[in-house]
């Protein structure tokens, strides 16, 4: 190749790393012609005899056929598909329509390619070649892509290639490398070569046009005539003026085509329509092929293979073991679109009607979509039943687009609704949220049938939630009203309402997902709302006990936790077995809600075990997110930044931007206690977004509240903390657990009055939530408040609750803030004994700035005030990373490395890299020694 060194030696230095077991991934992206291609064909020259190459190239015609690239790449390794994890195996059968099909995570089937590439490459390094992305079906890309983020210790490289035609890369998270025009000098040379009889004025407009591009050097130059390129014409007529270089090329190539004779062009039509390269079809087609009368004169032979052969010598197709190839994907679009409308539509039916057998089902249905010109009900069947059979196979991005094409092709009003909520739950499930609210919007304007409209509401809601943060506090309908607001809650209530009578479940499905929307909306009235209808429905026993943890979040959104705690807290007996995920997750909200970490660290922990056990992938972002919350309020740091790594990691692999965001939030509170100032600001930023704007904040805003108070920014506290609970999520968790520190805030700037009513507030929360840490809290901000002779039985008291139970931060707080106190009393001795525990304790959980801040005090009592260790309490651990320690957790079980890679969606390879690494950390040499290690604690 002439002028791509610098690519050429970037690709085969990943090639070499990865044969030494350092997986890459690289996606080349580029406009149409500028040498992807040719550039993936190098990269396999001087790669090495032992090297194992996988090919696929996406096909336009095949981009809804579901899995079809998947299929075609993986064939050589087909014979690995049996020694798969049981649930693997299923959801990659499945996908091929070979085994049980049915709902399942969409990413499993990434995982199970993933699983299989690495097995091959036991045995050879591998290549994988991925061209034309933009072409390949959605569900494979998905696959593909999530492979490719989790190479890890693999020997394979992955290099995918895509054109660049200003639509978002389907490969995101890939590393880029981004190929530019040619250099000058690199055009000059490659037209020596190939067109060297150009004069020097005709080479120079030839490169002007082209714009470093090698397929327009190259065509541009081939359609001159030899007057033209000795230079007699002037000027030189090359293309119109106006054109992008893409239709310039394509101008160029449809002039070509046109020059044909009509036969071939025929046939390139055809095989334009066809798009796989399937000669044998092409041919069959042809012979079915009518497109008016004029097509064929009487008596005339059908189009035979020798009427390629005009097409191959003029070097746009080229024909060989049974395939048909065109030149270049351009040429193939100029042999569709230079056909007028008529022939199109006929190629699409001959192919159709030559794909008559079942395993065609799909491209004939797509076939038959292409040819449709208007309302068709019987091929408006023919695509619902091609998208159900996607479904079922896990390719939700098809299926949502076959839904799409059949609600296009009927006229019945319901029907189209129907399809387009098929339409909109299927691209939910492939993770496009946009596609998904569209045909949700559309399908709801076309009926008040209560089942669809149900569905349809279940969508918007899934969508609105991902996209949007809190909304603005419309407490009432009437707010909501007048400020022009959507509300996802009230429109799931309505919808609930009308299938409540025929189909409880889901009628308490959706009440439950729009209380959970009307919580963090700070729509009160909604929410007592969604608890009414739940009371006048009778659900399963599965879902029963939703009713009263609604009710329970309604009396403690209304400011009324005496009655509203203890629903709660009864409920989470009866919520702790469920494997459904509302259901569970609800169980986490309630013991999050009642100020028990205890609960809700063992529950969120059974719902991360279950999302792995099942390879839920998509829903393990949120169970970690929810383990996260619960660890940091129990204090255990090093495990919630565990659980907060991975959670991103897997969120940011499978594309949850919203999801992200509320980590964001959570791992904000994190960096806020550790003392790490700009990681906090960036993070809670990045969480709020919006939300900032509209007053509200959870997570993040509480975070910076942390913060401002360390940071004795008293003032900043005490106004955004007004801000919070004047905001839409006063009454959440989070903010709940920071009424505290607005009293510590006030009570800093000599205002203590100005807490009054957030200590009302957190006082009788804590006397409803009977937890000892929370009472301990409360006694705490009685001290701050008390007359300074009145204090001290406070704080004693405050630490008598806390050697009960409860949150250690919390309790080295009661002993900084009593040490504080002692101190300003002269009683030194005794302050230096609190401060000291405090300095300790908080040094213990890795809390920097706490501990220092304990160290100042001390050091102001005259003590000796050296810092201990930070984090001292999992020293051991420290070293390993997130993923390190879930791998020797899981080994020191006696789980193989497949039975781990199967459960942290890693392959057995890395799993292994992981234990290799861990290994010295502890200072042991095999897995056997690890049962014999404290690895603390899981949940």
């Amino acid at each position: 190749m002439i002028g791509r060194d610098a690519e050429i030696a970037a690709l085969k230095r990943l090639i070499a790393e990865s044969r030494e077991g350092r997986g890459h991934a690289v996606v080349v992206h580029g406009e149409a012609g500028i040498g992807k291609s040719a550039l993936l064909a190098e990269a396999v020259q001087g790669a090495g005899d032992d090297l194992l190459v996988l090919r696929v190239t996406g096909v336009e015609a095949e981009a809804e056929l579901p899995f079809a690239a998947l299929h075609l790449l993986l064939r050589p390794a087909r014979h690995l598909v049996e020694g798969l994890p049981e649930a693997q195996r299923q959801a990659l059968l499945g996908a091929f329509g070979e085994g049980r099909t049915g709902a399942q995570d969409r990413f499993l089937v990434g995982l199970a390619v993933l699983t299989l590439l690495a097995d091959l490459s036991d045995e050879r390094p591998l290549l994988c070649l991925v061209d034309d992305v933009q072409w390949l079906d959605r569900a494979s890309v998905d696959a593909l892509v999530f492979a490719a983020r989790r190479l890890g210790a693999e020997r394979i490289t992955m290099i995918f290639a895509v054109r660049d035609d200003g639509a978002e890369s389907p490969c995101q998270g890939v590393a880029e490398l981004r190929l530019a025009g040619l250099a000058r000098t690199d055009c000059e040379t490659l037209l020596a070569e190939a067109a060297a009889d150009l004069v020097p004025d005709v080479r120079d407009r030839v490169i002007e046009e082209a714009e470093g591009n090698p397929l327009a050097l190259l065509e541009f130059a081939g359609t001159l005539t030899p007057e033209q390129r000795s230079g007699q014409l002037d000027p030189l007529p090359l293309q119109p003026p106006g054109l992008s270089l893409s239709g310039r090329l394509e101008q160029s190539l449809r002039t070509a085509i046109r020059r044909l004779p009509r036969r071939t062009q025929v046939l390139l039509l055809i095989a334009a329509a066809e798009g796989s390269g399937s000669l044998e079809l092409v041919l069959r087609a042809a012979e079915g092929f009518e497109a008016g009368p004029q097509d064929l004169e009487p008596g005339e032979r059908a189009h035979r293979l020798e009427d390629l052969e005009p097409g191959e010598r003029a070097h746009l197709v080229g024909v060989a073991g049974g395939r048909l190839r065109f030149r270049h994907p351009l040429v193939k679009t100029a042999a569709y679109h230079e056909a007028p409308v008529a022939q199109r539509v006929a190629a699409h039916r001959a192919l159709a009607a030559a794909l008559d057998d079942d395993e065609h089902a799909d491209r004939r249905a797509w076939h038959l979509s292409a040819a449709a010109l208007g309302p068709d009900e019987e091929i408006s069947a023919v695509l619902a039943a091609a998208g159900e059979r996607a479904r079922r196979r896990g390719s939700h991005a098809s299926a949502a687009g076959a839904y799409e094409r059949a609600a296009q092709l009927t006229v019945d009003r319901l029907r189209r609704a129907r399809w387009l909520a098929d339409a909109a739950e299927a691209a939910i499930g492939a993770g496009q949220l946009a596609r998904a609210g569209a045909a949700a919007d559309r399908g709801r304007r076309l009926t008040g049938d209560p089942a669809v409209v149900a569905r349809l509401a279940a969508v918007r809601a899934a969508v609105d939630a991902e996209h949007a943060g809190p909304a603005s506090p419309a407490r009432t309908p009437v707010d909501a009203e007048h400020a022009g607001l959507a509300s996802p809650a009230r429109t799931l209530i309505d919808a609930a309402a009308g299938i409540a009578a025929n189909a409880p479940d889901d009628a308490t499905s959706l009440l439950a997902t729009a209380a959970g929307e009307a919580w963090f909306a700070g729509d009160h009235a909604a929410l007592g709302q969604a608890a009414e209808q739940l009371e006048s429905l009778r659900p399963g026993p599965r879902l029963a006990p939703l009713t009263q943890a609604v009710r329970g979040m309604e009396r403690v959104a209304s400011g009324d936790p005496e009655a509203g705690l203890p629903l709660l807290r009864a409920v989470i007996p009866s919520l702790r077995t469920a494997a459904d995920r509302v259901v569970g997750t609800y169980a986490v909200f309630c013991a999050l809600m009642t100020g028990d970490d205890a609960a809700a660290c063992e529950l969120a922990a059974a719902r991360v075990h279950t999302c792995r056990e099942q390879g839920q992938i998509g829903a393990l972002p949120h169970a970690l997110q929810l383990l996260t919350q619960a660890q940091i309020l129990r204090g255990r740091y090093a495990e919630a930044a565990r659980s907060g790594a991975e959670a991103w990691q897997i969120a940011h692999d499978t594309g949850q931007a919203g999801r992200l965001r509320h980590l964001q939030g959570v791992l904000a509170r994190l960096a806020a206690l550790r003392g790490e100032d700009e990681t906090c600001l960036r993070l809670a930023g990045e969480a709020e977004g919006a939300a900032q704007e509209r007053g509200g904040s959870g997570w993040g805003g509480c975070a910076l509240t942390l913060l401002d108070l360390v940071r004795a920014r008293h003032e900043a506290v005490t106004e955004r903390m007004a801000r919070v609970l004047d905001g839409p999520l006063g009454h959440t968790v989070i903010v709940t657990f920071a009424l505290p520190d607005q009293v510590e805030a006030c009570v800093r700037t000599g205002e203590p009055e100005r807490a009054a009513e957030a200590f009302a507030r957190f006082e009788a929360w804590a006397s409803a939530s009977g937890q000892p840490w929370a009472a301990a809290v409360a006694h705490r901000c009685r001290a701050l408040l008390a007359p300074r002779g009145e204090a001290e039985p406070h704080y004693r008291a405050a630490l008598e609750w806390h050697a009960r139970e409860g949150r250690p931060f919390e309790q080295a707080r009661t002993e900084l803030l009593y040490g504080e106190w002692l101190r300003r009393e002269r009683r030194r001795a005794d302050a230096g004994a609190r401060l000291r525990a405090a300095m300790r304790r908080f040094a213990a959980l890795g809390a920097a700035p706490w501990a220092e801040r304990a160290r100042t005090e001390l050091a102001a009592t005259g003590s000796r005030a050296d810092l201990p260790e930070l984090g001292a309490e999992v020293r051991p651990l420290d070293a390993l990373t997130p993923q390190e320690l879930q791998v020797v957790r899981l080994a020191a079980t006696g789980a193989t490395n497949r039975q781990i890679g199967a459960q942290l969606f890693l392959s057995p390879r890395t799993v292994g890299f992981h234990l290799y690494k861990a290994f010295p950390k502890l200072g042991i040499s095999s897995r056997a020694e690890l049962p014999g290690i404290d690895l603390g604690r899981q949940d």
